[in-house]
Formats: C-alpha cells, sequence, structure tokens
C-alpha cells in the first residue's frame, strides 16, 4: 500500500495460499448474473447517461452492477491557490520526508457515505514559506485541522472551525469526478446512502428529466443538470465526453461560478491493485475564472478503503454514529407472537439451532459481466476476485469502527495487504466477534454452549465452540494473562437478557476483514435477548487502546431452525497452509 504516514512503505514480497475446509467459492451466494440493464447504443434519455456514466467510470460493482463506490483515497502535485498566489505543492518524496502531517504534498481522504473529506495541503509560497493545512467537511460541519483528526483525543491538535467554507468544500465534494454522478443520481430520486443505488433498476426508462436532474444534448455531447447536494440553489451542469466521463463540471451558486476541468482518465491505483475504477489524471478548478487547484494525478485508492472523518466535540455533534444502516434498511425488532421456552429458573432457554436471514450487506456475491471500460483480458472470475473489494460488507461500511487518528494509515496499510496480514489468511481462528453469532446453542441453568461453523467470513475461520458460566462469576484475572482467541467470558442476566462479557483476547485476530485490528485489552459484551423463535444479537466492542469509542455492531435477528446445523455436523479444522513466495503479481484484498 501507499500510505503510511505519508511514506511509501514497501512489504515483503509475498503471497498467501489457503485451502479452508468450505470453499468460500461453493457458498450460497455466488450465482449467475440476473438479466441486467443495457442502454441501447443510440439511447438518448436520463436513464441510459445516468447508467453509462457510472458503468463507464468503473462504480457499478457485483453481479448486480450496484453503486458501490464509497470511499476514496488520492494523491496529487501541482499547484494551489493560497491567499491569491499560486503555492507549489511539495513534492511526493519531499513531502513524506518530511513528514509534515503525514502528508505526501496533496491528499485527499474522502467519504461519501457520510459525507465529507479532509484534503491536506503542503505547499510553498513564491517567497519560500511553507504552508501546511487540513481542510475538513463532515456532515453539517468544516473546519481546519493542523494534525489529522486534530480535536479527537483531548490534546492532541487543534480543530478550528471555519463554518464559511462549508458550501464552497460541499460543492468541490459533489463536483468531483465521483461526486458528480452520485449527486445527479441524488437529484433523480435515489438517495446517497441507499445501500443498493442500481440506476439500472430504479431510474424510469424515457425521460429527459427525472426528479431534479435533467438532460440535455450538445449536438452529440450529454449536457447533464443537477442540483448540489446540500448547498441551496446550487446547481451542476457536467459536460460527458465519448466515454460518458466528465470532462467538466460547471456550479453556480449565488453569484460564483465554480468549473471543474478533466481529463486523462485512466486507473491510477497502485500497480498491485488496478481495479479499473477511473478518475482523471489532470484536474483544473477555477471560481470566476481565476485557477483555485491545478493538479496532476500520482496514485489513488478506490476499493472501499477506510476513510472516517469523525466531528471533534469542540465543532459540533459526532456524525458517525447515525451511520449505522442505509436508508433503505431498517433495525431489526423481535416481533414474534410465538412462545418463549424457558428454563427451569424461569430464564429463557436459548438452546437451539439459529440461522441468520436478515444480515446486513450481503451481496450477491458472483462474477459481474465485463464493462464497457474494461473489455480488454477482461474475464468473469477477474470480475469476481476485483469486485470483492467492493462487496466485503466491513469494508463497505456504513458501520465501521472508528479508530483513533494515529491508527487510520494502520488500518488502510493492513487491509491494503489483506492477503498476507489478515488472520485467517495466516492459517488463525477468526475469533470473537468476528466468528460472528453461533450456529446452535445448547442452554442449562449453569451455562451456556455456543457452537460455531465454519465459513463466517468468506469461507474463513474453523468450527470453535464455547462453555460459558451464566451465574455472574466474574472471569478469574489470573486467567486473562493467558489470552485466547474467544477470550475468558462470563454470563450474567439483564432481566431476559443474558449478557456475556469477554476480555484476554490475543490481538492475533481481527473484528472483521478490512485491517480492523485490536489490542490485547478489547473487551466484548455480546447481548442475546430470545423472542419466541427469535432472538436478538448485539455486540459491543470497547478497545480504548485503539479505539476513539465503542463500536456497536449492526445487530443480528436470527430465527429457531436448521441454522448452521449441516455445517456443524461432523465439522472438523479444514486444511490450511501459509506459503510465502518471493514475488506477487497483485495485492487484491479479498
Amino acid at each position: 500500500m501507499f500510505l503510511d504516514n505519508g511514506i511509501v512503505r514497501k512489504a515483503g514480497a509475498a503471497a498467501v495460499a489457503l485451502a479452508i475446509g468450505l470453499s468460500f467459492s461453493a457458498r450460497a451466494q455466488f450465482g449467475q448474473p440476473p438479466q441486467l440493464y443495457t442502454p441501447e447504443p443510440d439511447a438518448s434519455d436520463l436513464k441510459s447517461v445516468l447508467f453509462n456514466w457510472t458503468w463507464y467510470m468503473g462504480m457499478l460493482r457485483g453481479i448486480e452492477e450496484h453503486e458501490l463506490i464509497v470511499s476514496l483515497e488520492y494523491r496529487g502535485e501541482g499547484t494551489i491557490q493560497v491567499d491569491g498566489q499560486a503555492c507549489a505543492i511539495a513534492p511526493y518524496e519531499d513531502a513524506a520526508r518530511r513528514g509534515e502531517l503525514g502528508t505526501s504534498g496533496y491528499r485527499i481522504s474522502a467519504s461519501y457515505q457520510t459525507p465529507g473529506y479532509r484534503t491536506h495541503i503542503d505547499c510553498t509560497l513564491p517567497n519560500g514559506q511553507t504552508y501546511a493545512n487540513i481542510e475538513v467537511v463532515s456532515g453539517e460541519y468544516a473546519w481546519d485541522e493542523d494534525i489529522p483528526g486534530a480535536g479527537l483525543v483531548p490534546g492532541e491538535g487543534t480543530a478550528t472551525p471555519n463554518p464559511d467554507a462549508l458550501e464552497e468544500r460541499r460543492i468541490r465534494l459533489w463536483a468531483s469526478p465521483f461526486g458528480a454522478p452520485k449527486a445527479a443520481l441524488a437529484g433523480a430520486g435515489i438517495p446517497l446512502r441507499r445501500v443498493w443505488r442500481d440506476p439500472g433498476g430504479l431510474l424510469e426508462d424515457g425521460p429527459a428529466t427525472i426528479g431534479e436532474t435533467s438532460l440535455s444534448w450538445d449536438g452529440e455531447t450529454p449536457v447533464i443538470s443537477f442540483p448540489i447536494p446540500g448547498v441551496d440553489g446550487a446547481t451542476g451542469v457536467a459536460r460527458l465526453d465519448d466515454r460518458f466521463m466528465a470532462e467538466s463540471v460547471v456550479v453556480t451558486h449565488g453569484g460564483d461560478t465554480y468549473e471543474f476541468a478533466y481529463g486523462d482518465y485512466d486507473d491510477y491505483n497502485n500497480p498491485l491493485h488496478k481495479i479499473e475504477v477511473y478518475l482523471p489524471g489532470r484536474m483544473t478548478e477555477t471560481k470566476n475564472g481565476e485557477v483555485q487547484r491545478d493538479l496532476d494525478t500520482i496514485v489513488t485508492e478506490t476499493g472501499s478503503v477506510y476513510v472516517v472523518i469523525p466531528v471533534p466535540s469542540s465543532i459540533g455533534p459526532a456524525t458517525e454514529a447515525v451511520a449505522m444502516y442505509g436508508t433503505d434498511q431498517q433495525a431489526p425488532v423481535l416481533d414474534s407472537t410465538a412462545p418463549t421456552p424457558r428454563l427451569a429458573d424461569g430464564r429463557p432457554d436459548l438452546t437451539g439451532s439459529w440461522s441468520n436471514p436478515g444480515k446486513f450487506f450481503i451481496w450477491r456475491y458472483g462474477s459481474r459481466r465485463c464493462g464497457p471500460t474494461q473489455l480488454e483480458g477482461c474475464s468473469t472470475q477477474w470480475n469476481q476476485t476485483v469486485d470483492f473489494v467492493f462487496e466485503a460488507a466491513s469494508r463497505f461500511g456504513p458501520n465501521r469502527p472508528i479508530y483513533r487518528p494515529e491508527q487510520w494509515d494502520e488500518v488502510i496499510y493492513m487491509d491494503m495487504w489483506t492477503n498476507l496480514y489478515d488472520p485467517i489468511m495466516t492459517c488463525q481462528p477468526m475469533g470473537i466477534p468476528r466468528q460472528g453469532a453461533p450456529g446452535r446453542i445448547f442452554h442449562t441453568e449453569r451455562d451456556i454452549t455456543l457452537l460455531y461453523g465454519r465459513g463466517g467470513d468468506g469461507g474463513g475461520g474453523y468450527p470453535d465452540f464455547r462453555v460459558i458460566a451464566t451465574d455472574g462469576r466474574e472471569v478469574d484475572e489470573r486467567q486473562v494473562r493467558q489470552t485466547k482467541y474467544t477470550g475468558h467470558s462470563s454470563g450474567h442476566w439483564d432481566g431476559d437478557t443474558l449478557v456475556i462479557e469477554s476480555i484476554g483476547f490475543t490481538p492475533l485476530t481481527w473484528l472483521a476483514r478490512g485491517g480492523f485490528f485490536h489490542s490485547e485489552d478489547m473487551k466484548v459484551t455480546e447481548r442475546f435477548t430470545r423472542q419466541g423463535d427469535q432472538m436478538l444479537y448485539e455486540v459491543t466492542v470497547e478497545d480504548p487502546q485503539v479505539l476513539l469509542h465503542p463500536w456497536v455492531q449492526n445487530p443480528m435477528l436470527m430465527t429457531a431452525g436448521q441454522g448452521d446445523r449441516n455445517s456443524l455436523v461432523g465439522a472438523e479444522r479444514g486444511n490450511c497452509q501459509q506459503i510465502v513466495l518471493d514475488d506477487i503479481e497483485t495485492q487484491y484484498r479479498h
């Protein structure tokens, strides 16, 4: 990966071969592509153009071709206007060597789910003085930082409110190469935070105007007009080239006119992670005719990379906490009317096989058809491999653990080398909480036995079990010195909810794929609430050594039935072997 506090970091060349008892390719999520929308070659309606815009850019991913670009890392060079002067962005190597602000001259970390971005700027003015700043916008707030994540940890850095920059920064986000098509889709009625954003299946055929987004033609050039999200009265107008990629986006807002010119589109990801998502190599921004930013792209990362933009308490209330669900998803609710089985002591009996039909963010994994900008050498297996980086539920979010600022780049680095560092890729058990909910439970008045199947995360992990006392006894601190994959657990009752608290974990496991590591100080609290033939499974992870605040996972609604019975009968640890080779050809994150 290209990030480590602004320094190019080269890991030892390696490859990991992994064989697990249950092959992921055999899982039920795979299937043949459904009948997909394909615009006619001469189609001139808005739906066809919006689809082609996202399709040609490589933004439609997965077997059902949803728009899955959720984040971006970008590094560039060139000039930026500072107090009316052209400030030369520090060359990539110079900024990395100085280590100022952890940047490499000019770096954008953008999230389209929160939405917002953090732009690191390190440049030199004509008089030789250096200028450094970090521009941030997130939700309803804009501010500047002197270090990444300033103000999130008490006493570390200064976050300075900059409310006057809010609208301009929002304009910059939604006029960007990925932001503009997203804004146009939002104007046509597909919410920005909708999980399954599929322009081919959600928009109406035929009209030139849908909602607040409209299409006109200038000869053979499609011109799309759309509102800028969050900026009242601001309108963007995008002109697309012959490959349906924006050559310009002009935004008018009050008496101001912003023009963003784009060219030289290509996949600028690092050579080991080319995933055929396209960004301009040249970008120029002007305001009222004066150049503000003139950039050349150096390197990008476009596959569900870890970007979080928490709001410091000195700026406003946190916004990340509201991003647990997409706009077309609701929190699960216990609504069973069946009687709840109970033990002799009156407590709910959790015994049973449990299935999980209501998991969040599970895509229909499979082989996507070749897109129009990836025909050469394209194969269905290639698409399946490349697309997994977008579809992996923990990476896609939007509910991610929020790490302390000094850990952000380490999460990205670990994720980019996931096939080298992910514990399940190095023959380790998944552990808790990554193992997920148990598939079978045996419950008595004194203890509870939880059984787990294999293949819990993309085919990883091994069968496992836990036997936990439920009489409220505390964990013996002497045992905690010997860390375990599943920790040391104790259970107690909170009304009709069984609460299991676990500590003493080995740091060899991850919370989920995506580089989400933890320390040996992690504490995991699980809550099991049964109502009839349903059970709500809730998990909270606390780890103040690496996390800003506890991570509350999306609750899971399980149903009594067969559950993981078949995967547990006769289950045994699969064959796994780690092999380190002399070199690698790709860095694809699985």
